[in-house]
């Protein structure tokens, strides 16, 4: 009997050590999400996006195009993609990818301020758009925030999700 008590825990001590192994595993992994995965992914689950302007962290002047974002250190950020609409109306997808996931909600709080600076803008000048600013959608996986604006916000963000599946 306690041959059979023993074997039992030892394939529960061995389960639980397994399932806590294969979570840093996982987490592991979401760090090795390629941006240009991710860019590709999220514009094509969108076919009605007008063209877009693509900016990155792959780019000459990543940092100082940056700054059109977010207000954050650019210190904290390890790669970005940033597609905007090229004709000025409201699309917008990024994906930021963080050094450090602590640093997640300062930076969504400075998307926040982005799309509420991009709604103030098109109450001005081009009021039919504000409606899709304000369906806009700010979400995080991990170290990866993603902002999303655009018509059909519910599948791009499926489509990022689905990259860390």
């Amino acid at each position: 009997m306690k041959k059979y008590i023993s074997c039992v825990l030892l394939t529960a001590m061995l389960v639980m050590t397994s399932a806590c192994t294969a979570t840093d595993t996982s987490q592991d992994t979401d760090s090795d999400i390629s941006i240009s995965r991710l860019q590709e992914t999220m514009l094509e689950a969108d076919t009605t996006l007008p063209e877009m302007t693509l900016i990155s962290s792959e780019d000459e002047k990543a940092e100082l195009n940056f700054t059109s974002l977010a207000d954050v250190s650019y210190d904290i950020i390890d790669a970005y993609f940033y597609a905007y609409a090229s004709e000025g109306t409201a699309e917008e997808i990024a994906v930021i990818r963080l050094k450090d996931k602590n640093d997640a909600s300062s930076l969504m709080d400075a998307l926040h301020e982005h799309i509420d600076r991009r709604k103030g803008t098109f109450q001005e000048y081009d009021p039919e758009q504000v409606n899709m600013t304000e369906q806009a959608v700010v979400t995080r996986h991990g170290n990866y925030i993603a902002l999303i604006i655009c018509s059909k916000n519910g599948m791009v963000q499926k489509a990022f999700q689905s990259c860390f599946e």
